[in-house]
């Protein structure tokens, strides 16, 4: 994270690697320092879509692969994959985007 602080122009970087006369506050919620950590998975204005956005990219991706390895028909491409809710092969089933039932709650 170090590089990448250093490497990309936040606020914070602006503010305290090159002392400049800036807000270090982010620019989309102005609450938290503007940080790399901040913008990849703290900022509250993000993660109402954009965290999202990345979170069903990566778990497309995921999908994709694990259809494609268990042999279910698949596009060419993992991003022009749209994942049907339930997939079968043998005894095993893949689910996307279903609601998990169990005994214990989330905290």
């Amino acid at each position: 994270m170090t590089a990448q602080d250093q490497a990309i122009s936040t606020n914070y970087f602006k503010k305290k690697i090159l002392k400049g006369e800036i807000e270090s506050k982010c620019r989309l919620c102005k609450q938290h320092e503007e940080t790399i950590d901040h913008l990849t998975s703290g900022c509250p204005i993000l993660a109402k879509n954009e965290y999202l956005m990345r979170h069903d990219k990566v778990c497309t991706h995921l999908h994709y692969s694990m259809c494609k390895a268990l042999g279910i028909e698949t596009t060419h491409k993992w991003y022009t994959h749209i994942p049907n809710p339930v997939c079968e092969e043998g005894d095993v089933t893949v689910l996307w985007n279903q609601a998990v039932h169990t005994d214990s709650g989330i905290n």
